[in-house]
């Protein structure tokens, strides 16, 4: 996906590691994401994850994408 001159691409991953609210360290669900400098994929700018239940609501690339587009948003602020 493009956004704001950057490539960014998502994967599912499913073992993001997270706190639950009981301090115990749990296993989710969610995605990875990439962003690039282009769609070269050669330079890696930032890469995080965006786990369900935490950072996203639930288990979809919909999610997963504006979570990305905030992140992108947020950092060039």
């Amino acid at each position: 996906m493009k956004y704001k001159g950057f490539y960014i691409r998502i994967m599912p991953y499913n073992e993001i590691k997270r706190v639950d609210k009981k301090g115990r360290d749990v296993l989710c669900k969610g995605f990875r994401i990439q962003v690039f400098e282009d769609e070269t994929e050669r330079v890696e700018i930032d890469n995080f994850s965006a786990a369900v239940g935490f950072e996203i609501l639930e288990n979809s690339l919909a999610e997963a994408e504006q979570f990305a587009k905030d992140y992108v948003e947020c950092e060039g602020k």
